[in-house]
């Protein structure tokens, strides 16, 4: 289980001021995350903006933790946050916080130098990084700012990040785009995009992970579909605050 919600943590995690055209300050996204019909777990993803000697930098929160009966089994809570540069959205430091019951506890930083091409971890030390680079929060955000309207099927989104002390490509395929019905909100239309992963004992086939991002100017994710060796998880949007555009959801 613990596997599992890494993974959709993410996908999802698959800013603030008048230089980003897509992201409100003070964005606030809810969701709630399903496995095998059940409740599991809660994930919100935050931005702010906060100003450290002098300069301004986008903060970008993702939390998440299990809820109700997979909680008092699994009880884990993950954190990820990054502060980056207002327009490249380059992580300046980044961290990963990360508890399971009291048997399992990870707190680690990561500071990012782009001109040398390094990022240090207190976990295991300095790496040579590509020239854009990216952690995952900051990737999944960097994400919302391409232009997806012109997109083909087939045709692939990627970044480079740094995620599980390694370098990391993310990449996302486009599938097509469609209308999906999110059970708290209602009906709105979505591009459709299946994560570039490696087939493993946790996935059934390549195309076993999808993403729902608003088809419109916010290309928000309200949803995040995976099937598994055993049984099904989605995560879905279940409220948003403060985002830059009016959302067209429909009865």
């Amino acid at each position: 289980m613990k596997k599992i919600l890494t993974l959709l943590f993410s996908v999802f995690c698959i800013v603030a001021n008048s230089q980003n055209p897509v992201i409100s300050p003070n964005e606030k996204l809810d969701y709630e995350i399903y496995y095998a019909f059940v409740t599991g777990a809660h994930m919100t993803l935050q931005t702010e903006t906060v100003n450290e000697n002098g300069k301004t930098l986008y903060h970008l929160i993702a939390k998440g933790n299990t809820v109700g009966l997979i909680d008092k089994i699994y009880n884990i809570m993950e954190d990820y946050e990054a502060w980056t540069d207002p327009e490249t959205l380059k992580p300046v430091r980044a961290l990963k916080n990360v508890r399971e019951s009291a048997k399992y506890k990870r707190y680690i930083t990561y500071t990012f130098d782009h001109d040398a091409q390094t990022v240090t971890s207190t976990n295991s030390g300095t790496h040579k990084i590509p020239q854009e680079c990216y952690d995952i929060v900051a990737a999944c955000y960097k994400i919302r700012m391409t232009d997806m309207k012109n997109l083909k099927s087939g045709q692939q989104i990627k970044f480079d990040t740094f995620f599980g002390e390694e370098n990391w490509p993310l990449v996302l395929q486009y599938v097509k785009t469609e209308t999906v019905k999110i059970p708290k909100l209602g009906k709105i239309q979505c591009y459709k995009f299946i994560p570039v992963v490696e087939v493993s004992g946790v996935f059934t086939a390549e195309d076993a992970l999808s993403i729902w991002i608003t088809a419109d100017d916010n290309k928000i994710p309200v949803r995040a579909q995976m099937s598994l060796m055993v049984g099904s998880a989605k995560v879905d949007l279940v409220k948003y605050q403060n985002v830059k555009f009016p959302l067209n959801f429909k009865n």
